[in-house]
Parts: C-alpha cells; structure tokens; sequence
C-alpha cells in the first residue's frame, strides 16, 4: 500500500469520527508534516555546512515544485509591466494599457485540448483581478507526469518559494560575499563584502533573479542583492551560497592585518598588500606580465576593468584602480 492510499484510509477514519472536522485535521497534519521536512532538510544543511559535501542552501530548500503538484490557488508574483507572449488571455478585449508588474496570478488548473487534432494537450490556467489567462504547456497529461514537468514562465515568481524563504532567513546574520548592492530603486550602488549583514526581508526580484535579499550591514546600511532559487542557463551563477556565507570568513584569514582587511572588505588595495591580499579583495586578473628591469622582476595585474597592480618582490608596490 503506497503512501496516498494510506493518507486516504487515515482520512477517511478522522471522517467517520469527527465528521467534517477530520478534513481539517487531515489538511492540518499535511501541512505540519511538509513543513517539517523541509526545516529538517534545512538542519540538515546547517550541519554540513563547511564540508565537502555542502550542497547549495537553495538545492536543499527550494526544490522545483512540479505543475502535477500545484495546488488551485497557488500564487505567483508578476515581474513585467506587460502579459508575456507566453499568455493569451481569454477574452481577446483585455487591454494592452494595463500594467501587470506587482499583480498576483493564481493557478486555477488545467483542461485538455487538441486544436489542430492528435493528442490532446495540457493547458494551464490562471486568474488574476478578475481576468483569465491560459498557458499552452505543448504537452499531453502523461508527459508532464513522466517528465516530471515545469513551465518555464519567466515574468512568474513562486511566492510559496518567497515566504519559505522568508521563514527561513529573516533576522539571521549572514556574512555577504559581493559589494554589488542595490538601493530601493533596484540602483547598483558601492558595497561591502566579507562582512556580517542581517537579513531584513525577502522580496521578489525580477524575472531572471526572482528573489531580493534585503539586509542591513554593520553600520545601519540597508540594501539589497538579487538572487536565483534554482539553477538555469541564465543565472547559475546568482545562488545562494555564491552571495552569502554561514561562517565569518575573517576566521580564515587571522594571519591579515586589520587594515588590509578593511581594504578587502571595500573591494579596495593599498601599497604593500600580498597577492594573496589583492586577489581577496578585486579578484583573480584578466593577464600577469612579467617585466625584468634592473632593480629585479617586476610583475603586472591587468584587468579588463583599465585597473592594473605591479608587485616587487610578492608585495604591491603601485597600482591604479
């Protein structure tokens, strides 16, 4: 007997004794028990952070939710100001002037159809404000069952995902590893990395990086950074664990002195730094020459952003930034 018919047996038990209230302790339960799995795959995380086997904090709690699973009513947060190609709305009279970013679709299921003949085909639906829109998936029921299906909706971001995330993070201290940061009006602005920083909010991003983390740092600076839950071809690089540590990472680094340290932190270098200091704080370089004159080898950091360093005998001698 699979789980499902278990579910179903207990659930028609609580039925027969508590009548209608036995679907809501059924439903309770459920959730409960969701829930739980995905905090204890969250302990889980926390006790292999810092081995060989860490896997990404996103990889552990933001596990795609198939559309098989979805949940009528399940909402998602639009991130464009205009209906994608990907949508058609019902009525074909909905009108172009309306600005969708910030609106709520919620899922409202799916039909079957076959226009053109052949196998019929999922069609997904969604409602937002009162308008209904479909997405044409292209595929029949048994092929989204096999293939263990997701639409790729790029303006759509899973709030399910938001507020787990939420849950999650906010008020923990996390040590940042990027000086991107953005302002309220999604500005880049100057940072600092390597330094402690206090999850404020989680937020929706935009539809490539569809989550912003938004913190204050040791000073009282709030601020933000965008990141991705889960893996694509578009933004593979913007994850968690490439944004943010768990451990301070001064600790790897007690044998710096507190003002290089302070340069790092501001993506910054100074006259007398190591390599090993200087690729802390602007990273590895694009080109090194090397360059013999009389005084001994001279070596030169050039990167692609016009700023150069030239070291003498393994310590920063001048540079330009």
């Amino acid at each position: 007997m699979n789980g499902s018919h278990r579910n179903l047996m207990r659930y028609e038990n609580w039925y027969s004794l508590y009548g209608g209230n036995g679907f809501v302790y059924f439903c309770n339960l459920l959730f409960y028990r969701s829930r739980e799995y995905k905090e204890n795959n969250y302990a889980r995380y926390r006790r292999n952070c810092g081995t060989e086997s860490r896997r990404s904090f996103y990889r552990v709690l933001f596990r795609s939710t198939r559309v098989r699973a979805w949940r009528i009513g399940k909402p998602f947060y639009y991130t464009d100001e205009k209906l994608s190609f990907v949508f058609r709305p019902e009525k074909p009279t909905f009108p172009d002037s309306i600005s969708l970013k910030g609106k709520i679709f919620t899922y409202a299921g799916s039909i079957e159809e076959s226009p053109f003949g052949g196998d019929d085909k999922v069609v997904l639906l969604f409602d937002c404000e009162g308008h209904k829109f479909r997405y044409e998936t292209g595929k029949t029921r048994e092929e989204i069952g096999r293939l263990k299906y997701t639409p790729l909706i790029p303006p759509f971001i899973d709030i399910d995902d938001l507020n787990m995330a939420r849950s999650l993070l906010k008020d923990r201290v996390l040590y940042i590893k990027t000086p991107m940061w953005y302002n309220e009006k999604s500005e880049a602005i100057e940072g600092r990395k390597l330094i402690p920083v206090r999850v404020v909010d989680i937020r929706p991003g935009n539809n490539v990086l569809p989550v912003e983390v938004w913190f204050e740092d040791d000073k009282g600076n709030q601020a933000g950074v965008f990141m991705s839950l889960l893996s694509s071809s578009r933004s593979q690089y913007i994850t968690f664990d490439r944004l943010f540590s768990f451990e301070n990472p001064r600790l790897q680094y007690k044998e710096i002195q507190d003002d290089a340290w302070e340069q790092i932190t501001l993506g910054k270098v100074k006259t007398g730094m190591t390599k090993a200091e200087c690729k802390l704080s602007l990273g590895n370089p694009n080109e090194v020459k090397k360059i013999p004159t009389y005084s001994g080898l001279r070596e030169q950091w050039i990167y692609n952003s016009g700023a150069y360093l030239f070291f003498v005998d393994d310590l920063l001698a001048d540079y330009r930034l």
